[in-house]
């Protein structure tokens, strides 16, 4: 696994995780994902029931395919825009994106994080992992379209949260705690 910068930047705010034998890092791939029909359309049927029947409401797959397309560039710029903000300004930091994953209330050494959006009035499905290092540090872990309530009730987001305990540990065992262990260790 490698740990990639992706938002260029004084002090990168954005990296993610490039696991082994993968040709790009996980928020790439996930956007380029989300941004393909050709990918979404199968998704979707896969998940038909989810989508008709479930947290969201009742979406037709196309419906599904195209409102994701609209929905990642919503989320693109967000999360850039934060990361950009969130070099002089700490009150508009990356962590006004992401949440900490699960109940917890308070904030964490290397907490497992999931960012989710709220688009034209109404939740997004769309959501990215991360480990937050601090307010405006993230490293993606991956992402997923959830169309269920908990995660551990479909296998594509029971590997997201192997995912994050994954580059959690990485992180732990490199050493990689806060901002400066990133700024002055290469990765």
């Amino acid at each position: 696994m490698r740990i990639v910068p992706i938002f260029p930047a004084r002090k990168p705010a954005i990296y993610a995780a490039q696991y082994d034998g993968e040709p790009v890092d996980e928020l790439n791939k996930v956007f380029a994902q989300w941004s393909d029909v050709f990918w979404l359309e199968p998704f979707f049927e896969m998940h038909k029931h989810d989508l008709r029947h479930g947290y969201y409401g009742s979406f037709n797959v196309q419906e599904a395919a195209m409102q994701t397309i609209v929905d990642v560039c919503d989320m693109r710029k967000r999360l850039f825009s934060l990361a950009l903000q969130g070099q002089s300004d700490r009150k508009n930091t990356l962590q006004n994106m992401f949440m900490p994953l699960g109940n917890e209330m308070r904030l964490a050494v290397l907490q497992k994080s999931k960012a989710k959006m709220r688009v034209q009035g109404r939740g997004s499905w769309l959501r990215l992992y991360a480990i937050r290092v601090a307010p405006n540090l993230f490293v993606i872990t991956g992402g997923a379209i959830k169309l269920t309530h908990r995660m551990e009730e479909r296998e594509h987001t029971r590997v997201q949260l192997d995912k994050l305990e994954k580059v959690k540990r990485f992180l732990a065992d490199k050493g990689f705690f806060d901002v400066n262990d990133f700024e002055l260790m290469e990765i």
